[in-house]
């Protein structure tokens, strides 16, 4: 259903004249060049101008989304004169009408929310990718992404991956966890299908389990997810290592399979199948041989550096991840939202991940599409429940209105 959002602001012009005088960087602060330029030295268009982003904030705030910076709203001119609104340098759909009488500044704007299609919290990246969804689509358009994960203790880890790959648009998922851990996992996977690796009462990943992920599962697969919840075990060490080097589907390897595989000191070329790594910075310091202090200190260098002399696609997670390709592409993503600071969210993300690289795109690719995504669920999550108490699952059932926001985004740039 559609709703119209409304912000309005009235202003002193001389309030604002008195705020210029008294703070000579005011304006700086506040106002883009071109917004100074076009203001000239009169009060009363600055004024305005200040009315307007206070009405674009106010218009944030009743659609539920996380409140941009006055320097990110900027109000322009188009060629004959009619103002537009951009957000962090994108234009908007977003009307304004401003105008100054009697010492006040007015400005009102408007713009349609339609259901999960309001705007992004942030525009979309430059490149960013989204897999296509044709209306003749079935199932199998989207692929099947494999899960290996969950150990005792850590089952949820599975059933929140396999739910973000599902929710992030995989056609079909299986949730392959160790057999004593199965029963748990398969009463919370409805729409999943869940699977028992190993023999009865396994409680992590073994030789056996690996046979029949070779026999039954990946053979099916179009991607795979590893290490969620897998636990430590030695049996599961040994397993990884010999499912990592015989791998034949793009994976996501996450979790404890990267701690794994760092304590065995694994060689990532060693894989036959491209690879999408998501540590954390601690899992990163592992895989490093540094510190968490060193890696958080040079975030994309580290980053750029691990992903070409592995050969692998590597994202680093935590405010502002950083995504980084073997071939020297970066990216950096500039979302930063408490609500994924919260246990189970990195096994979303993984799932996510899984859910772009089943649908055909590259590691690269997939990678930032995925990390944009879940950091656009955790701004809704956060625009909706507030700053404390949000939980893995809320993010896994905002994925769909953040995937379908950054489509609606993308739509509108491509159409000018």
């Amino acid at each position: 259903m559609q709703r119209l959002v409304v912000g309005v602001d009235v202003t002193s012009i001389d309030r604002i004249a008195a705020a210029m005088r008294r703070h000579p960087r005011f304006a700086e602060k506040i106002f883009t060049e071109a917004e100074r330029r076009r203001a000239g030295s009169k009060p009363e268009r600055f004024a305005s101008r200040w009315a307007a982003k206070e009405a674009v904030m106010k218009w944030y705030g009743g659609a539920g989304l996380r409140i941009p910076p006055y320097r990110a709203i900027e109000v322009v001119n188009r060629r004959g004169g009619a103002p537009e609104v951009r957000v962090h340098g994108q234009p908007t759909e977003i009307a304004i009408s401003m105008t100054h009488d009697a010492g006040m500044a007015i400005a009102v704007v408007a713009a349609p929310l339609d259901g999960p299609g309001g705007p992004p919290a942030l525009p979309p990246p430059e490149g960013l990718r989204l897999p296509a969804r044709p209306a003749v689509a079935h199932k199998g358009t989207f692929g099947t992404v494999v899960v290996i994960a969950g150990a005792v203790g850590t089952a949820g880890a599975a059933v929140l991956a396999g739910r973000g790959a599902a929710r992030a648009g995989a056609g079909l998922v299986r949730v392959c966890v160790p057999d004593g851990v199965f029963p748990a996992v398969a009463a919370l996977c409805l729409e999943q299908m869940a699977h028992p690796l190993g023999e009865s009462g396994t409680s992590w990943l073994d030789a056996a389990g690996v046979a029949a992920l070779r026999q039954t599962h990946l053979p099916v697969a179009d991607a795979a997810v590893i290490g969620p919840g897998l636990g430590r075990a030695p049996a599961t060490q040994a397993a990884l290592l010999e499912l990592l080097t015989s791998l034949t589907v793009p994976t996501v390897v996450d979790a404890d399979a990267l701690n794994l595989a760092a304590a065995a000191r694994f060689d990532w070329r060693s894989c036959p199948a491209p690879l999408v790594l998501t540590p954390h910075p601690a899992e990163m310091a592992r895989l490093a041989g540094l510190s968490t202090d060193e890696v958080q200190a040079d975030r994309a260098g580290l980053a750029a550096r691990f992903a070409a002399d592995h050969g692998v696609t590597l994202v680093l997670k935590g405010a502002e991840t950083v995504v980084a390709a073997p071939d020297g592409r970066l990216h950096v993503d500039r979302h930063q939202t408490v609500a994924l600071a919260t246990g189970g969210t990195g096994d979303v993300l993984s799932g996510v991940c899984g859910a772009m690289l089943a649908a055909g795109l590259d590691g690269f690719d997939a990678a930032v599409a995925a990390v944009t995504i879940h950091a656009e669920a955790g701004c809704l999550v956060e625009a909706e429940r507030g700053r404390a108490g949000a939980v893995a699952g809320d993010v896994v059932e905002m994925l769909p209105a953040a995937q379908e926001r950054l489509r609606r985004a993308l739509e509108r740039r491509a159409r000018g």
